[in-house]
């Protein structure tokens, strides 16, 4: 067996002798330190760090577990309190979790915490070491690249991948609640004439008023998304075919009376309503639900475009 290297020997030889050497590696390298008694809960050291951290003057506050028991999350404190329990019952399990706690301003920090029990001759635990790490710009970072994964960069709307994710748990919803799910897909009308006339960047400047007018004319609950090119997407929950047609023909008003184009820009909308989705999974609802929506939505353009048509007034049994 390879013997211990003597420097792995040398620090831990000078931690225990020269309280400088702790000192240093605790406030270098870690962005706060507790130590809890488990006998007298109540009772835990938190270095300054820790409360700085948090935004708080260290002399303000006392060495008592209350103290910051009310700025974590609650889901986070339980989850938290079960792996705590878990590894004073087998010290294999880790105690390491990401936690969020509230800063004294308001915002979120985000911080791995991590621990280990310190147990007496018998194995029962007696006190917890633990230690934490500011993970708040890694999870601000994590946002920024989430969102621009799923944000049209033009638009600002939600873009395909952000809707098929949110279709997947409308879904879930739809099984768990019973409620209808309507889906309306929206094409701007003679859209290759403005790029032609107007030349492309016009093209994006009605896009972009497009989407902003559709969004305006949704309802709160309403999920909207750029499918492509000139086509958008809505999903309305909780939504069965009249008040679904009611939300689309405001749409289509909205996009006929924007006033930031160069010319009235008109929309064909196709609707769809499903309010069973026994037997299929997410995928095959949803491409199920498009297949209906743009099967109405050519009806729509065959009838002379700027309107709305609900794919229950086709032949139902062609769609299927």
């Amino acid at each position: 067996m390879e013997s211990e290297h003597y420097l792995k020997k040398e620090l831990y030889e000078l931690v225990s002798d020269y309280r400088s050497i702790f000192e240093f590696l605790q406030s270098g390298s870690l962005d706060g330190l507790w130590y809890w008694d488990i006998e007298k809960p109540e009772q835990e050291w938190m270095n300054a760090r820790f409360w700085e951290l948090l935004g708080y003057d260290p002399q303000e506050k006392k060495h008592l577990s209350s103290e910051w028991q009310h700025l974590i999350h609650p889901d986070d404190l339980n989850h938290a309190l079960d792996n705590f329990q878990k590894h004073c019952a087998d010290p294999s399990h880790p105690y390491n979790q990401i936690v969020r706690y509230r800063h004294k301003n308001g915002h979120t920090i985000w911080v791995r915490c991590r621990g280990l029990a310190i147990r007496d001759n018998n194995g029962k635990p007696i006190r917890m070491l633990g230690a934490h790490n500011d993970l708040t710009e890694l999870k601000e970072l994590e946002e920024q690249l989430r969102k621009m994964a799923d944000t049209d960069h033009l638009t600002g709307l939600a873009n395909r991948r952000a809707f098929n994710n949110h279709f997947q748990w409308a879904y879930k919803n739809q099984q768990r609640t019973g409620e209808p799910l309507s889906l309306a897909i929206i094409d701007v009308d003679h859209f290759k004439n403005i790029n032609d006339t107007y030349g492309h960047q016009m093209g994006d400047e009605v896009l972009i008023a497009i989407s902003a007018a559709i969004e305006k004319s949704c309802r709160a609950n309403d999920y909207v998304a750029r499918w492509g090119g000139e086509e958008f997407i809505v999903l309305l929950h909780a939504t069965d075919r009249q008040p679904a047609v009611m939300v689309a023909e405001r749409i289509k008003a909205a996009v006929a009376n924007n006033e930031t184009t160069p010319e009235v820009i008109t929309a064909s909308i196709g609707v769809t309503t499903m309010t069973s989705t026994d037997a299929e999974t997410s995928a095959q609802l949803l491409d199920r639900m498009t297949d209906q929506a743009d099967r109405a939505l050519f009806q729509a353009k065959t009838a002379g475009r700027d309107g709305v048509i609900h794919a229950q007034q086709l032949d139902v049994d062609s769609l299927l």
